[in-house]
């Protein structure tokens, strides 16, 4: 194992309370992002990016990327959030690969280009939060490992790091080193009771299931595309721009709230990855976005607690939103240097 030099990456990038950041990594700053998407990530994804499908549980078709260095040494299986697509993560990846990593991104069941699970394919849907997990470790062992690459690494986003925790809990030793971003340990409810949420939901799931298909959660609905100054995701307007166009361009991605089933699921993946985090063997850092409103940071104290997470709780990146790898630079280089630190320790 290579000297841990992460403390100290964090003493520089935080100076009294203050977000100071320094960049020993060559990344992409917001002044790039519409040249970016304009030229240079078309080109990237169309050179490098081999999109391909298998069949996943219960044979539900199951989307992905792989793009491959010429030689597949470090290599990094990326596992996007909720409502995303792999397509989404295309500046991410370019700077990833240009620090020489291999990387593999997956499409969940019901989202992105994946097969949708319901009639009204806008739905956010599964019938089993574990079908994910094993979407995942389907993945890794069907697509990743006849690369063979000498080491995979873990990056994972809001839902994807509820489902990389269970999956880690599980086969710990598939991964090298993993980093959640803003996992999804819990949901932010709205100052509404675990109980009555979970009771709330499960009405709605029993009685409109009854009727016909799984209904939407309380206050869940289609797809919409909100406005910058309306949004709690991300406070780069670039970026944020990016990701609405891109949904434009591409509508089969979109996709709307949730069901009240996939409520219920959500809960109890939260509450199980935290039981079980004592299980994780693997380097873990963990990292808290500051402010924000989309899942319970609480959760995350709680799981770290039990996890043995790098410097023994969240690396917590003040004043940031939910979506810490699209958020404005300052929070973003935060991030992404610490991630790259933490890699290069193994």
């Amino acid at each position: 194992m290579k000297p841990n030099y992460l403390p100290l990456l964090a003493l520089t990038l935080f100076s009294a309370g203050a977000l100071a950041v320094t960049n020993p990594y060559p990344l992409t700053s917001e002044a790039e992002v519409a040249t970016l998407h304009q030229q240079t990530l078309p080109d990237f994804w169309r050179e490098h990016a081999v999109e391909g499908e298998f069949k996943g549980k219960d044979g539900v078709t199951i989307r992905y990327a792989a793009l491959r260095q010429a030689k597949v040494d470090r290599a990094i299986l990326i596992v996007n959030g909720r409502v995303e697509s792999y397509l989404k993560y295309q500046e991410l990846a370019w700077d990833l690969w240009r620090q020489g990593y291999s990387l593999y991104l997956i499409d969940h069941r019901g989202q992105g280009l994946s097969d949708r699970l319901l009639d009204d394919q806008e739905k956010g849907y599964v019938d089993q939060f574990d079908d994910y997990v094993l979407d995942l470790k389907q993945f890794h062992d069907q697509v990743i490992v006849a690369d063979q690459p000498a080491k995979l690494f873990l990056l994972a986003h809001s839902m994807g790091g509820a489902i990389s925790a269970l999956y880690l809990e599980r086969w710990p030793d598939d991964i090298k080193a993993a980093v959640l971003s803003s996992p999804m340990m819990g949901i932010n409810l709205g100052g509404l009771p675990k109980w009555l949420a979970q009771g709330l939901a499960a009405s709605i799931d029993t009685v409109g299931s009854w009727l016909g298909e799984p209904p939407y959660g309380p206050g869940q609905g289609s797809y919409q595309s909100h406005e910058f100054a309306d949004n709690g995701l991300s406070h780069s307007e670039p970026r944020y721009q990016a990701f609405r166009e891109l949904y434009e361009q591409r509508p089969q991605i979109k996709l709307g709230g949730v069901t009240a089933h996939w409520i219920r699921e959500g809960i109890a993946a939260g509450d199980s990855a935290i039981a079980a985090a004592d299980r994780i063997k693997t380097p873990l850092l963990l990292l808290q976005a500051g402010e924000d409103s989309v899942v319970d940071n609480a959760a995350q104290d709680a799981f770290c607690a039990l996890a043995r997470c790098e410097g023994g709780k969240p690396l917590r990146v003040e004043g940031a939103w939910h979506e810490l790898f699209m958020e404005a630079d300052p929070q973003r280089q935060v991030a992404l240097n610490a991630t790259l630190a933490f890699f290069d320790r193994f």
